[in-house]
């Protein structure tokens, strides 16, 4: 949380993030998922990006429909700073936004 509240594009801390970040997106805790989610969107970078974008593309694929939509809401900012990711992931992105949660694609 600290992170995404002081940490910029600028920050030459963020890649020293990367492990710790892989880390939280693991976490069994839906919720301290979603918090490294929104972390991440927060203050993604082109190379924060291109390293974790395998690490945020089976999030898809949780149970909770919470970590789904903010997966997919984190795959946009990915896509921003990473533009080559969309092209390696958008399949599994599309067979998302037809989910049958509603919560997930609104």
């Amino acid at each position: 949380l600290a992170a995404a509240q002081t940490f910029n594009d600028d920050t030459d801390v963020i890649l020293l993030c990367t492990n710790l970040l892989k880390k939280e997106l693991k976490n069994s805790n839906n919720y301290e998922v979603g918090s490294a989610l929104s972390c991440l969107s927060n203050i993604a970078t082109k190379e924060l990006s291109r390293d974790l974008i395998n690490d945020v593309v089976p999030l898809l694929s949780s149970s909770s429909p919470y970590v789904r939509k903010k997966a997919v809401l984190t795959l946009y900012k990915l896509y921003l700073k990473y533009p080559h990711g969309l092209k390696l992931t958008y399949e599994r992105l599309r067979q998302r936004l037809d989910d049958k949660d509603d919560s997930v694609v609104s």
